[in-house]
């Protein structure tokens, strides 16, 4: 199998695992009415589910990333992938809430691997002048797996909630077995850092030496702003269409769905094209899209929650949702240039630890308590500003990416040896 084709390969095997990975984490949002009626679950209890999640991929994702970064990343997705893959089935087992937290824990730690070792195999299959579009593609797998959670909830709901988990977690077995197969590529192999058994990570002074870099912080701090919003939409959304839009649960499941799928898919697959298009002119073009992203989704998000007509409303929180598409793969190929690609896991780990930390460890138990109080409409309207938050720290970042990343290439340029350079010559 050729370079290309290899690279092809790979980025579908871990496009697969990402697409599950979605699947997964969402399929509880899609089912909120069963699972809170069954286990008389409040809404502070049910955004806790949530939180739980977060804290098993928060705590994990750190010492993945280290570990990523010096030993075969491969294998490490892989047994991820069987982890969180277990846990999902042990969701439609649980016959108590404390079960399912438990459950929802070990998804967070299972899923921990993906963010952290998949953009990370991706960068190293691919080069700067295609990275975003390889990216865009992974990062397609969000609203993709999002949809295919809420059409099997809208869909599927006549064979139970406890089925639709074991339905859910089964591939993922298969997808464990790919992804063990695979080849790990040389780090930086497509840079001239590159070289076979190189290792970057070993320590925890890794992330302290990565926060000196600006543009990898304010992107992560972009981030962290947006999923405040974010998460609570995908969490709390069919019920809101249920309580003040006057929607079935399965129309609002269908709607959530395709609202993701139209917005996610032409977002996902445009960032990627716009963005390898303007590095062409700055080095800072991926934050710089994702600024200008942040803050036009911004008022689509506000005419969506506030629109009574579904005529509006509808097609105003699709188009939010293809603006807050559009900025994921851009800040992640912004971190992938940003850092050395010997730490590139490591890099990512950062950011999920720190983006989950700021941002949703506590926003889906919080938005569920106040809403409880005030309504869903107004406590959207108070968790959209995240939004702006978002999209001025991402500008910001596109003024510091340039000398962030000339750094980067003077690093590369003094670990470039003599064997050095031949190794990455051969690969």
């Amino acid at each position: 199998m050729n370079t290309r084709n290899a690279g092809l390969w790979g980025l579908g095997i871990i496009f697969a695992a990402n697409l599950l990975n979605y699947l997964d984490r969402q399929l509880v949002s899609a089912l909120e009415d069963p699972i809170r009626r069954e286990l008389a679950l409040d809404g502070l209890e049910y955004g806790l589910l949530w939180t739980l999640f977060t804290v098993g991929y928060m705590l994990c994702a750190m010492p993945i990333g280290l570990w990523a970064d010096r030993a075969s990343r491969t294998k490490i997705f892989a047994g991820c992938v069987v982890v969180w893959s277990i846990a999902t089935i042990a969701s439609g087992l649980a016959q108590e809430k404390y079960l399912l937290g438990a459950a929802r824990l070990f998804i967070g730690v299972g899923e921990a691997g993906c963010l952290v070792i998949g953009p990370s195999l991706i960068s190293d299959l691919f080069g700067k002048e295609v990275r975003g579009r390889a990216l865009s593609v992974f990062f397609l797998a969000m609203p993709l797996g999002g949809t295919m959670a809420f059409l099997m909830a809208g869909l599927l709901f006549g064979m139970g909630w406890r089925n639709m988990f074991f339905l859910a977690g089964a591939p993922g077995f298969l997808i464990a077995v790919l992804i063990w197969l695979m080849p790990d590529p040389p780090r930086g192999g497509t840079e001239s850092a590159g070289g076979h058994g190189l290792h970057g990570g070993g320590s925890f002074q890794e992330y302290l030496q990565l926060l000196r870099t600006p543009t990898l912080l304010l992107v992560i701090l972009a981030q962290a702003f947006a999923v405040i919003l974010l998460i609570p939409l995908v969490h709390f959304g069919v019920k809101f269409f249920v309580d003040t839009r006057g929607m079935s649960e399965e129309s609002a499941r269908v709607s959530l769905g395709i609202m993701a799928l139209i917005g996610g898919v032409l977002g996902s697959s445009l960032s990627g094209f716009l963005g390898d298009l303007l590095s062409k002119r700055t080095k800072g073009a991926y934050a710089l899209l994702a600024g200008i992203s942040y803050l036009l989704g911004w008022p689509c998000v506000l005419l969506g929650f506030f629109s009574e007509s579904p005529w509006v409303f509808l097609p105003a929180l699709t188009g939010g949702c293809f603006f807050l598409f559009l900025c994921m793969p851009a800040v992640n190929t912004q971190i992938a240039n940003v850092v050395n690609p010997l730490q590139r896991s490591t890099a990512w780990a950062l950011a999920v630890f720190v983006l989950h930390f700021l941002g949703d460890m506590l926003s889906p138990p919080v938005f569920g308590k106040i809403s409880d109080s005030i309504g869903r409409q107004q406590t959207y309207f108070f968790f959209s500003f995240g939004l702006v938050g978002a999209g001025l720290c991402c500008l910001i970042a596109a003024c510091t990416a340039p000398r962030d990343i000339a750094r980067v290439e003077r690093r590369i340029a003094e670990q470039q040896g003599p064997d050095l350079h031949g190794l990455a010559v051969e690969a």
